[in-house]
């Protein structure tokens, strides 16, 4: 009789963990990259790019790989450089003057029509030396 009681009590503890188990909240996964090659170059070489970025819980996505140039302290703006409805985007930039360049991917999500776009990932910016 003790062995059933003790049964019985592991039954209901793995049922009642089970249970909490389902009922516990489901995570998207979301992430974002940016890779460059070379990393040093020389004016004129070209700078192969590749975002990557996703997010499971959104359904209209639009993936952005942006560059800026210039050196620390005096950086212009970032501007677009190629975007894609997908979740993998490659460019490849030619390197016009001599300092850095910076690159970064950002995903965006939008409603179901495309419009009013927020940003949803940003990633950290890739530095590539120019040199002469």
């Amino acid at each position: 009789m003790k062995h059933g009681l003790k049964r019985l009590a592991v039954i209901g503890s793995l049922g009642v963990a089970s249970a909490a188990l389902a009922t516990s909240p489901a995570f998207a996964k979301s992430d974002i990259s940016i890779e460059a090659t070379p990393h040093t170059v020389h004016v004129g070489q070209v700078v192969k790019v590749h975002g990557q970025g996703d997010n499971d819980a959104e359904w209209h996505t639009t993936l952005v790989i942006q560059q800026r140039s210039g050196k620390p302290g005096h950086w212009s703006k970032w501007h677009t450089v190629k975007q894609d409805f997908g979740f993998d985007v490659r460019v490849n930039v030619k390197a016009a003057r001599t300092g850095e360049l910076q690159f970064r991917s950002v995903l965006y999500a939008t409603d179901a029509h495309h419009q009013h776009p927020r940003t949803d990932r940003v990633s950290a910016p890739l530095t590539i030396h120019v040199a002469r």
